[in-house]
């Protein structure tokens, strides 16, 4: 007894649960009371169900108290199909729920006025009868929803869309920005497009980069919580050297410097001074202090004299901006003043970085600098025509492109290898025009076409290449670069997930995956959680291949997964990874295994398929693939997971992205111009998380 009381007070989700029963029984014994006193005819009978309707229906007022606590913690706690039933339970709440407390108030008129007029009671107690009756209709629907979040079995089907229809109440709420500010490791494809973006593609870049990692399924988000190790930036000063001595070197002095020296064997301040005032801004991305141009002038003087070259000052010059941690690091800051919300703008720099590596995955170029130096990006119209200016641009494919790659997990590439005895096919060329076949339909459908992003699992367009040809079968007639080409209907592949890319990644060295390819659908794409494997798992029979018993992997898979430990993971990973057997660890198709005849067909959450042409239709119609991309590109954007108080802020964006058709453009617009990426929390010195 001492447990349940502790945890009826301390408890808001057990507690929630508990007074559940409240309105749901106690609606339903005071409708009958309430009908047998109608029925008798007694006003003293009818008192009592009036009064039992009453007291039930305000209880409802307890229960939502309960539920508006019990939420986050529930949420933190919940995989995505679960989290999807708790939004779903929670807009039934909040559409339906209110209809209870009226009920209560109702019971009260009637009361009060069957006690003035006798000839309304009987009327008056039908109409509460009748309201009643809806509240435990309302009451039920509400604690059916409720019972899937708590229930594993019914947490396996699609969770409703209610949400992404239209969500009456709260949506227009701004959003907290979670953890206030981020310091944003720029990445190793940042980095090299930095570079180019400044001194042009012609500069070379040597040198080992620091690992990226993966954080809240991105390498964006992973950015912002790693460092420089000491070794690591002995690499990075090493990088800048070695691209500050290409930049002053005569093949590109006169194309990059922006002067000439009085004397080139003597320091030169106005020089120096210029070339700074050229360089900063773009490789800082913001504009320059005085100070800051002083001290380098100054450095860039003494190295010049005592090298007697005034060159040697310039390199000097660069390598100083390039090991800047405002160059390494996309360093956010906020405005000081808080809004009535209490959360604060960011800083026009910030913002301006922002914007320019969500949208095209580098730093800002001259327009959007010359609007951040004469401070216009604070100007919520000057904003909003510089993110349409850049979503016009055709840089904005490489904004996506960059996107898909973290989506897609194709930093993977860098690292794969594969059997050369099974796979004698297999070379760096391969996977590097597998990699870039896939990226390619991307930009195509998504960019090109603004086509609907679901559709990318269907699509029957695709890119090939000489290299690719014998890996799917087909003749290419370019002898070199790429080629238009079109899947017939019938085909046995269609979409992206038929592509080698994917195929070839998640796959062993020496045979095929569908635990791989299903833990990457569920994850990556559904925005699901798999729980990883256990310590002790033994692998041998499924690694087996030439078992003569379990021939396909589908056999293997089947008597591995039987044991307790694995039954649960691979229960939402093979039905759908088993889709993808018709491709082997190379990408090629085939029909059999150790002749065997593959088998297949699934099911993603109790949809059926039969093969994976039928998986990439099922996936493009199911809606949690809508909903994960919007909650993936608003991670990838703000470089964390969102808030529990940005749940409305997501359900609005994944509204507006079902309305505009699924296109990717008009996503990224809503996400750029959101209160979510506009703003951040109150910054820790001030008290903030």
């Amino acid at each position: 007894m001492t447990e349940v009381v502790n945890e009826l007070v301390g408890n808001p989700a057990y507690r929630h649960i508990l007074l559940n029963h409240l309105p749901i029984t106690g609606l339903a014994v005071a409708a009958l009371v309430l009908a047998w006193s109608i029925f008798e005819g007694r006003w003293a009978s009818m008192v009592f169900g009036l009064a039992l309707c009453l007291l039930t229906s305000a209880s409802a007022v307890l229960v939502m108290q309960s539920g508006d606590a019990a939420y986050p913690q529930l949420f933190e706690r919940l995989d995505g199909h679960g989290q999807a039933w708790l939004d779903h339970h929670v807009f039934l709440a909040e559409r339906y729920g209110r209809l209870i407390p009226v009920n209560a108030l109702l019971a009260a008129g009637a009361i009060g006025a069957g006690a003035w007029r006798v000839a309304w009671r009987r009327r008056l107690a039908i109409a509460v009868l009748a309201a009643t009756i809806a509240s435990l209709l309302a009451a039920s629907i509400i604690a059916e929803a409720g019972g899937k979040v708590r229930h594993d079995e019914f947490r396996t089907s699609n969770p409703p869309t209610h949400d992404s229809q239209g969500r009456e109440g709260g949506d227009a709420r701004p959003a907290s920005a979670g953890p206030p500010l981020a310091m944003r490791r720029l990445t190793e494809a940042q980095y090299r497009r930095a570079i180019a973006d400044v001194f042009g593609p012609e500069i070379e870049i040597a040198g080992r980069f620091e690992p990226e990692g993966r954080r809240e399924g991105l390498v964006a988000v992973s950015s912002a919580f790693v460092t420089v190790t000491p070794s690591g930036f002995e690499q990075y000063e090493a990088m800048a050297r070695e691209v500050a001595r290409q930049v002053v070197a005569e093949p590109h002095r006169a194309r990059l410097i922006p002067c000439a020296p009085a004397d080139p064997a003597r320091a030169d301040a106005a020089c120096s001074e210029a070339i700074v005032r050229a360089f900063g801004p773009r490789i800082l991305r913001r504009p320059l202090e005085q100070e800051e141009i002083g001290r380098r002038v100054s450095a860039a003087g003494e190295a010049a004299t005592r090298a007697g070259d005034f060159f040697a000052g310039i390199e000097l010059i660069v390598t100083s901006l390039l090991v800047a941690p405002d160059f390494l690091f996309r360093i956010e800051s906020v405005l000081t003043d808080a809004g009535a919300d209490g959360l604060h703008s960011l800083s026009e720099a910030t913002l301006a970085s922002r914007l320019s590596f969500l949208l095209w995955n580098a730093g800002p170029d001259d327009p959007l600098l010359a609007a951040l130096a004469e401070g216009r990006l604070s100007d919520s119209e000057v904003y909003a025509r510089e993110v349409d200016r850049m979503l016009a641009s055709p840089r904005f494919e490489d904004g996506i492109r960059a996107f898909f790659e973290d989506l897609f997990q194709f930093e993977e590439f860098s690292d794969l290898g594969k059997d050369p005895v099974r796979y004698p096919m297999y070379s760096a060329k391969v996977a590097a025009d597998a990699r870039e076949q896939t990226l390619r339909v991307v930009v195509d459908h998504l960019v090109a076409h603004q086509g609907d992003y679901r559709e990318l699992f269907t699509t029957r367009r695709i890119f090939m290449t000489r290299t690719l040809g014998p890996v799917y079968a087909l003749p290419v007639q370019a002898e070199s670069g790429w080629e238009a080409a079109e899947f017939a209907p019938g085909d046995r592949r269609a979409g992206i997930l038929t592509h080698a890319s994917f195929n070839l990644l998640k796959a062993h060295p020496g045979r095929s995956s569908p635990t791989l390819r299903g833990l990457f659908l569920r994850e990556a794409l559904l925005c699901q959680s798999v729980p990883p494997a256990p310590a002790n798992v033994d692998f041998g029979l499924f690694n087996a291949d030439d078992n003569p018993q379990y021939k396909t992997a589908r056999d293997r898979l089947e008597v591995h997964s039987s044991s307790a430990s694995c039954r649960n993971c691979h229960a939402l990973t093979d039905p759908i990874g088993l889709g993808l057997e018709n491709f082997d660890g190379m990408g090629r198709h085939r029909s059999s295994e150790g002749g065997a005849t593959i088998d297949a067909s699934g099911d993603l959450d109790g949809a059926p398929f039969g093969d994976a042409v039928e998986l990439g239709q099922v996936l493009s119609e199911s809606p949690l693939v809508g909903r994960c991309l919007v909650e993936t590109a608003y991670r990838y954007a703000v470089g964390r997971a969102a808030t529990l108080e940005e749940r409305p802020l997501l359900r609005q964006l994944e509204r507006r992205f079902e309305q505009e058709g699924h296109a990717i453009a008009p996503l990224m617009r809503e996400i750029a111009l959101s209160e979510g990426f506009l703003t951040a929390g109150r910054p820790a010195e001030e008290g903030g998380s």
